[in-house]
């Protein structure tokens, strides 16, 4: 869904951007007669031998300190040229931040401009072309390499130029790609309560999960599946979880206006308090496990609150924290009947 949004956003920019092109080129051309060569007829030049114009999305995900750069949404774009290669030939491009000056004078707009390495160009910026061929094997587009002097949410315009080695004549010498960066904090919350005989859960006005236990008591356990906030395609990633305490069990009640004492420690344990959530998903691949191994010592005629939380995980470079709210907890609600 997302790769045909940003196809249909490309088809109607380029041809925005070709229109605005060609009248602006007539103007510098006229202009230059005039005056030496500035920056935009600079830029006319390398337009004359070809540009074209694409959308991209990249991400930057903080976690415990480190900043790691995504880009999940691309186009790869061929390297054409004019006619078949005479030899053996190979295009280089590297990325060109000087030209986002130039293009924001010849189109009036006001792109920021990138600091030196933070994008690159896919495959080490080289693409060999047989001879014969009038097309490299590989695709062109760029990749976020380092996003931590961009600011989120938003739009960059990145431009790669093109060299053939061997003086092949390229189709395009300039490709312009529109690279929207957002940045966040990885972080995790609950996700999900194992139903048992038809017991449900829902989520509180505060964001925490809770499910409520009356006509079938005390199930021997509760399954807790995790999310995280955004995907984090780098690696595995660990989140763990604790059981809330007395104190927190007391504000809980008092927030959420839950009818109800804490119940009693020891009643209830977290057998497994550690899930994996596998890289490039949001869904962890097991269950936190709670159980409920002296559920006898419990008063009849009597609602009970308990509850667990995400903690960060620090056995791990890759342990995630969990979201500044509620929605990082889950309370299990009990009534046992005579």
């Amino acid at each position: 869904m997302l790769q045909k949004i940003y196809h249909n956003i490309f088809r109607s920019f380029f041809s925005f951007q070709g229109a605005l092109l060609l009248g602006l080129l007539c103007i510098i051309g006229a202009a230059s007669c005039n005056k030496g060569m500035s920056d935009a007829d600079t830029l006319q030049a390398k337009f004359d031998s070809g540009m074209v114009s694409y959308i991209e999305g990249s991400n930057v995900v903080a976690l415990n300190g480190l900043n790691y750069s995504f880009t999940p949404y691309f186009k790869g774009v061929p390297i054409s040229l004019n006619g078949a290669a005479k030899t053996n030939d190979t295009v280089t491009s590297v990325v060109d931040p000087s030209l986002v000056a130039q293009y924001n004078q010849v189109y009036l707009e006001k792109n920021p401009t990138i600091p030196q390495g933070a994008f690159q160009v896919s495959y080490n910026g080289t693409f060999p072309i047989a001879g014969g061929s009038a097309q490299a094997k590989d695709s062109l587009y760029v990749l976020l390499k380092d996003g931590s002097q961009l600011n989120d949410s938003t739009a960059y315009l990145v431009p790669v130029t093109l060299a053939a080695k061997k003086g092949s004549k390229l189709k395009y010498s300039v490709f312009f790609f529109k690279v929207f960066v957002t940045k966040g904090d990885l972080k995790a919350k609950m996700y999900s309560i194992g139903t048992i005989n038809g017991v449900s859960f829902n989520r509180l006005s505060s964001g925490a999960l809770q499910t409520i236990h009356t006509s079938t008591g005390v199930p021997d356990s509760l399954k807790f599946k995790l999310s995280l906030n955004k995907v984090f395609p780098a690696h595995d990633v660990s989140v763990q979880a604790t059981l809330l305490t007395q104190s927190e069990l007391t504000a809980a009640i008092a927030k959420e206006r839950f009818t109800g004492i804490p119940m009693p420690d020891n009643t209830g344990s977290l057998t497994k308090d550690l899930v994996t959530v596998p890289a490039r998903s949001l869904l962890s691949k097991d269950s936190l496990t709670l159980r409920f191994p002296n559920k006898a010592v419990l008063a009849k005629s009597q609602w009970y609150v308990m509850g667990i939380k995400v903690v960060t995980y620090t056995g791990s470079q890759y342990g995630v924290p969990p979201v500044a709210n509620d929605s990082c907890r889950a309370y299990v609600r009990f009534f046992l009947s005579n």
